[in-house]
């Protein structure tokens, strides 16, 4: 049992021995040097906020009719015995040209009947004139007193003018109804689709072929009320002279860059009850080419096009590069040594740009190439303004970082801002004040 005990203390001493020179190494080991961390500095991109004249645009897609679209009715039954050669889908026809003609036998008979009638009813007024005349003359020559109407024969004379006038009326009926015969273009007009053929018998009321006009199409554009209010359109129906706007139409099906001319004349007075758009009426003029020769091809009905419209002059906005935006509404500032973010209100956008109304101030610095890490309040430092860069560069940038790899943002933009550009040694000295002394050993272009 002692030496149990021995063992068990000699066991002990060791491990103790042991803890002890391990706890002695760790406490007496090298320690590293720590390091320093700066906090990173953003080096940015900014342009000068300055307020501008815009024309905004609007984008919409809309299917072209024609102003006049019609199916031209029989107006009296009869075999279809004539058909002008360009009765065919496509075919043109003036005011008054003839398209299709019914069997006139019928009604040529009946127009000579009431002639015959209208000859009856004349000879019998004469007759009943000079009976009236003689009737008159007799009662002078032996009547006494007042002749009553009777004597006079007027009954009988108003019977015959009454005759005569409902003879005339019968054959101006049987007139006009032989003219109906002839089937006439009511206006200038091209052939839809024919309902009838040669040697077709049609009754009274009958549809014998749809006809588009071609002096006018027109385009019923939806546009929201935001995009309304953008145009500045609030009249409902025809627009003032001074409202009316100008419209690029292109056909979505074309390869090619061909732009029609047209222009929105009125608003229609409702909303559309499922997708709550208004709709505005473009008019194109002689979409077919019918009156003029011209480079642009014909525009047929039914063509699916995409639209530009362009609405009047916006005084006072910023128009920044899309880029810059944090979000929906709100854009990348640098002030004060920070990159911050200001709220704006937005008028219009597209994928390259947006014009602002309010929320940023002239002189603001934008930042359109933000880097793509943000923590808010992160320090940041200029370095270039409106272009100019530090070390006597202008533009460019490093690919993937906001330069030139980064689409949208380019010689475009600076245009926004070329007339509040400051000169080369005013940004110099921008630049000091912001990033402090360090940015002294630095020349800009021009700055030498």
């Amino acid at each position: 049992m002692n030496k149990s005990k021995s063992q068990l203390m000699i066991v002990a001493g060791v491990g103790v021995v042991t803890a002890i020179t391990f706890a002695a190494l760790y406490l007496l080991r090298p320690t590293a040097p720590v390091e320093k961390i700066e906090e990173r500095v953003e080096r940015l991109e900014v342009i000068t906020a300055k307020k501008m004249d815009v024309f905004p645009t609007v984008n919409t897609q809309a299917v072209v009719e024609s102003s006049l679209n019609i199916n031209i009715k029989s107006q009296v039954s009869g075999q279809v015995v004539y058909t002008s050669p360009r009765f065919e889908s496509g075919g043109f026809f003036d005011t008054g040209e003839v398209i299709m003609r019914i069997d006139p036998s019928d009604y040529e008979l009946a127009l000579i009947q009431a002639e015959v009638n209208v000859a009856k009813a004349q000879q019998t007024l004469s007759v009943e004139l000079e009976q009236t005349d003689l009737a008159k003359i007799d009662w002078e020559k032996y009547g006494q007193g007042e002749a009553t109407d009777l004597v006079l024969r007027i009954p009988q004379l108003r019977e015959a003018e009454a005759g005569l006038k409902g003879a005339q009326a019968n054959y101006d009926t049987q007139r006009i109804r032989l003219e109906r015969t002839e089937i006439k273009a009511p206006f200038p007009l091209m052939i839809d689709q024919k309902q009838v053929d040669l040697g077709q018998i049609v009754s009274v009321n009958q549809d014998l072929v749809r006809v588009f006009g071609t002096e006018e199409a027109e385009i019923r554009m939806p546009l929201s009320q935001k995009q309304l209010d953008l145009l500045n359109v609030s009249n409902v129906g025809i627009l003032p002279k001074e409202k009316t706007l100008n419209v690029k139409v292109r056909d979505l099906t074309r390869e090619d860059s061909v732009v029609w001319d047209a222009k929105i004349l009125r608003l229609d007075g409702s909303i559309d009850r499922k997708s709550r758009v208004y709709y505005a009426v473009a008019t194109i003029y002689d979409p077919i080419n019918i009156k003029y020769v011209k480079e642009t091809p014909p525009l047929l009905p039914g063509i699916f096009v995409d639209l530009e419209v362009f609405g009047p002059k916006i005084s006072n906005v910023f128009k920044v590069p899309a880029m810059a935006m944090r979000d929906d509404d709100n854009i990348f500032i640098y002030s004060d040594n920070k990159l911050i973010t200001k709220r704006v209100e937005i008028i219009d956008r597209d994928q390259s740009f947006v014009t602002i109304k309010s929320g940023i101030i002239e002189g603001d610095y934008i930042v359109p190439k933000p880097p793509y890490s943000y923590v808010p309040g992160m320090k940041a430092m200029i370095a270039s303004i409106d272009g100019v860069q530090a070390g006597g560069r202008r533009g460019g940038g490093r690919p993937g970082r906001g330069g030139a790899g980064r689409p949208g943002v380019g010689a475009s933009n600076l245009k926004a801002v070329e007339a509040l550009k400051p000169s080369v040694d005013e940004k110099k000295k921008i630049i000091t004040e912001n990033n402090g002394p360090a940015a002294n050993s630095v020349q800009l272009e021009g700055g030498r």
